[in-house]
């Protein structure tokens, strides 16, 4: 055979392979993503030849909103879609599941927790929490936190094959809570198996984040705090850096103080506010209407509240003043239905409604620096984690107390999912 003859033979032969992966389903080379499963939201990042990027969804969303909304007949929301059914039908749309995944249904759940959610708890054959569903069309009536947590990661693995462009996403690398024991790490494994991904490494939170920063690497650092205000809790970890590696010293927290508490505390007030406005003794509990696309158009009710609460508290945490509005349902003398209902509020106002629960969040610093006998001054570098913790009243209580800028310039709410993506090839 010619040498010109083998090389055709051989290209038609590479050809032929290709269009049978082509048509197998194999259209790129294997990827691990890094994923932080978060109590309010979630995050997928991939890290493409040490460059790591955050993966956004279709409408170009990075965060995902960890909701997840089972409806009658069997359909199932998950993120935005089901955040905005959740005015609808809110004893259906499940949120916080982190909180309770690998948890048994004891005391603490059935008395201090139960009643902050307006979906129900329950227990399954195991004793676990799980959440009671009356709709129909589910293969469960109690669905499990894992299986919430599933239908997130399931989410996230889709919009990293779209940006991808290609189905080969068989792992992950995750990030857990310092403070979560072997059962609440195994069923968070769990969620991923669920989806389809295998674990291939579990880190810890705050040492995720502090890779997401490269101190692994930084000289003259050994002492790392990481102060992660996230929505749903307050944990604040303390790292010994040796060799390259990161161990957990301490940790600390609250978990009973998170994003969504200062949301709740706003949108009572908000309730007050609009119920001044409108003149009404009582906005009403639920939406009797069908959402928009527009996600900044939030019902005037009760349950509606929540979410102009939150986005009003982002809006003061980049600006001085702020307007909050919702959708008027029904007519009154005042004000045509569909249109808007505003109120004003600066960030000074805000700061002082919420000052007990802002000034709550030093206390586990403190009570951390004490129990290992240091001072602020010996800790190299402050990590902020968590969407909260860009409150500007925190970044600057944690400037003046350790005497310098804290590192912030990631996106807090990604930082765990790039420091897991840096180790996910």
């Amino acid at each position: 055979m010619q040498p010109g003859s083998v090389v055709f033979a051989l290209s038609a032969l590479v050809g032929l392979i290709g269009i049978f992966l082509a048509r197998s389903g194999y259209t790129g080379k294997e990827h691990s993503v890094g994923i932080d499963l978060g109590t309010t939201y979630s995050v997928v990042a991939v890290n493409q030849k040490d460059n790591v990027s955050v993966i956004p969804d279709a409408s170009g969303y990075t965060l995902l909103p960890s909701i997840v909304a089972f409806k009658d007949g069997g359909e199932v929301l998950v993120g935005r879609s089901a955040r905005q059914y959740r005015s609808q039908d809110p004893r259906h749309t499940i949120f916080n599941a982190k909180r309770f995944i690998g948890r048994a249904f004891d005391a603490t759940v059935e008395t201090e927790e139960a009643p902050h959610y307006e979906f129900g708890l329950g227990r399954d054959e195991a004793h676990r929490v799980c959440f009671p569903l009356s709709v129909t069309g589910h293969a469960t009536r109690c669905v499990s936190p894992v299986d919430v947590g599933a239908h997130i990661v399931s989410q996230l693995k889709t919009s990293a094959m779209r940006y991808l462009g290609h189905d080969q996403i068989y792992s992950a690398v995750i990030a857990v809570p310092a403070s979560f024991d072997t059962d609440q790490r195994l069923a968070t494994v769990a969620a991923f198996k669920a989806a389809g991904l295998k674990v291939a490494n579990v880190l810890v939170e705050p040492t995720a984040a502090a890779l997401a920063y490269g101190l692994d690497r930084k000289p003259n650092v050994h002492y790392v705090l990481v102060f992660d205000f996230g929505g749903g809790t307050l944990d604040v970890s303390l790292l010994y850096l040796q060799n390259g590696s990161f161990e957990v010293i301490d940790t600390a927290g609250d978990n009973h103080l998170g994003g969504e508490d200062l949301d709740d505390v706003l949108a009572t007030h908000l309730v007050a506010r609009f119920e001044e406005l409108l003149a009404t003794p009582a906005l009403p509990p639920l939406s009797t209407l069908a959402r928009t696309s527009d996600e900044s158009a939030f019902p005037c009710t009760v349950s509606g509240m929540r979410g102009v609460a939150e986005k009003l508290k982002r809006d003061l945490s980049a600006l001085p003043s702020a307007a909050a509005s919702c959708v008027i349902e029904a007519s009154t003398a005042q004000h045509a239905a569909g249109s808007l209902a505003t109120v004003e509020m600066t960030r000074q106002e805000w700061e002082a409604l919420v000052a007990p629960m802002l000034s709550r969040t030093l206390t586990p610093i403190h009570d951390m620096l004490d129990g290992n006998g240091m001072a602020p001054t010996d800790i190299d570098e402050v990590v902020l984690v968590g969407g909260s913790s860009r409150i500007p009243w925190i970044q600057h209580a944690l400037a003046a107390l350790f005497g310098r800028e804290p590192n912030a310039h990631i996106d807090p709410d990604v930082a765990v999912a790039v420091g897991a993506a840096r180790l996910a090839h």
